[in-house]
């Protein structure tokens, strides 16, 4: 096996190279670091002006669902058999005035009581 054949010669060359761009960038780090702090500094106070925004909407969105939730429960505390009902009117409304009103399905007002009795999400 020769010294400096084919592989061993792509081997050396890639040595050389290497060793050679490590030198220079010994050489160069400095002086790209201290331009580069500027860029990361910027990139830095991106992140967290884009963290509280999003902290911001998460926040509000959170609020909106509480508020959501706690009203359609105060909606079911205050009149389970109404909410029972409305279904049931609002479908005999659309049905012809010849026709029989459906009957409300005896779950939907146990289902009603119960979730009154239900926290809502988030709280206490």
């Amino acid at each position: 096996m020769p010294l400096f054949d084919e592989k061993n010669q792509k081997l050396l060359l890639g040595f050389v190279v290497g060793a050679a761009a490590g030198a220079m960038a010994s050489k160069l780090a400095p002086a790209l670091g201290e331009s580069a702090k500027p860029a990361l500094k910027q990139a830095m106070k991106l992140a967290l002006l884009g963290a509280e925004a999003t902290r911001e909407l998460v926040a509000h969105a959170k609020e909106a669902l509480e508020d959501a939730s706690a009203e359609a429960a105060a909606e079911l505390r205050t009149a389970p058999a109404a909410a029972a009902g409305g279904v049931a009117t609002a479908a005999a409304a659309a049905a012809p005035a010849n026709e029989e009103k459906p009957a409300t399905p005896a779950g939907v007002a146990d289902f009603a009581a119960a979730m009154a009795s239900r926290k809502g999400v988030g709280s206490a």
